[in-house]
């Protein structure tokens, strides 16, 4: 009889036997406590993933990878060919930058304008409640809130004159609304290209800059910096990184920080099996007993309860990691019908890029977390095995 066969029959007849209800209930327990640990480790790195994907997607789509603007405007059609030519350079579109006041009736907010000749190439497709070409300005769906509008309402928006110290007034139609799900929508307005220009004094050539979308958002900052040298003394570059690389590097930080603080909780409950196994091996002292005695050496023993303890990694991994998914692939859903249900954000965009719970679940995390659970399962049955392993059949059978 080959050993393989023999521990098969050894490690059956250990499950098999009897067992005391409290090593029965202590094994359930560091079960269950794996399986919660690993499905939560799951979901926590599918919404990090989903927190990174947003905002290289959603967030960066509003916002331009890299600017090119000019000191008083610039006229593109040159600059505009020579940046499209460059391999990394996904679209270029002129804008026309512009801050001021919309008024609705009482209601005043500041805004921030970007006029341009098709809303729908400047934001993701689906961030336009009406992308037919329709006259007037689109909104963002909170600023609109604020103000009380609804479509087709005429608003006056109030635009300082960079000229002297008055400003102008001009009315407007509210065409739609932008839905972008970010910070986005509690102050921007898209405006026509043409009543951006009319509204800054520019003439029909003139644009206050260019939005340079690029193939990788992370080649932003070295393509600025060679970009620099190309341009004309008036001109200048700025790219994300300026201004929301930051909010980017504190999202990978925390990443980072809540994936180690989960591990720690799996290994804590991959530990549990310490316990349990120990409990068990008390139990079963007998059983062990007349193990040895039909021949079974200690070294084989011991690897009886080391497969124990793998097997309680390998079930409360497989089910934490399908529990995880599907938690993963429905959290965002959950969280927006308790938003919807209890009338509270979790997230806000004054503190958080975007205003949903996002979420991306990977294949690679999930094996990653499932192969963690496991081999701290596998490490922590090291010592019942070795107890096992050390019990004395005599002694044991003597009391018996």
């Amino acid at each position: 009889m080959n050993l393989k066969f023999r521990l098969g029959i050894a490690l059956r007849y250990v499950l098999t036997r009897e067992q005391a209800p409290l090593s029965r209930f202590l094994s359930l327990l560091s079960v269950t406590g794996l399986v919660l640990a690993v499905a939560l480790m799951a979901v926590v790195m599918s919404v990090m993933n989903g927190f990174d994907r947003e905002m290289r997607t959603r967030v960066l789509a509003v916002i331009p990878h890299v600017s090119v603007m000019g000191a008083g405007g610039l006229e593109p059609s040159d600059l505009a060919e020579q940046l499209l030519s460059n391999a990394d350079v996904q679209s270029v579109t002129p804008f026309v930058e512009l801050q001021g006041l919309v008024q609705n009736g009482k209601q005043v907010e500041a805004f921030v304008g970007v006029g341009v000749s098709d809303p729908s190439s400047w934001l993701l497709p689906g961030m336009i409640s009406n992308d037919k070409p329709k006259p007037g300005v689109w909104v963002g769906e909170r600023l609109g809130q604020r103000l009380n509008a609804s479509v087709g309402d005429r608003v006056s928006v109030v635009i300082p004159d960079s000229g002297d110290q008055k400003a102008r007034a001009y009315t407007v139609t509210i065409a739609g609304w932008l839905s972008t799900q970010t910070e986005a929508d509690d102050a921007l307005i898209l405006l026509p290209l043409q009543d951006a220009q009319r509204f800054v004094g520019y003439d029909s050539v003139k644009v206050s800059g260019l939005k340079v979308q690029l193939q990788d958002v992370f080649l932003a900052p070295w393509f600025a910096q060679g970009l620099q040298y190309t341009l004309a003394p008036t001109q200048y570059v700025r790219h994300w990184g300026m201004t929301h690389g930051n909010l980017y590097a504190a999202i990978q930080l925390s990443r980072d920080l809540i994936v180690i603080l989960v591990a720690a909780v799996v290994l804590i409950a991959a530990f549990n099996v310490v316990s349990s196994l120990v409990l068990l091996v008390t139990d079963k002292r007998e059983e062990v007993a007349i193990l040895s005695t039909m021949g079974l050496q200690p070294r084989a023993i011991a690897s009886i309860f080391l497969w124990l303890g793998t097997l309680i990694g390998i079930v409360g991994s497989a089910l934490g990691v399908a529990l995880g998914y599907v938690l993963s692939i429905s959290i965002t859903s959950i969280v927006a019908r308790i938003e919807h249900v209890f009338g509270v954000n979790f997230l806000n965009t004054d503190v958080y890029p975007i205003a949903f719970l996002p979420t991306d679940p990977q294949a690679g995390d999930f094996v990653l977390v499932a192969f963690i659970a496991i081999a701290a399962c596998a490490l922590a049955a090291v010592y019942p095995a070795r107890r096992a392993a050390q019990i004395a059949p005599a002694e044991v059978l003597s009391e018996a």
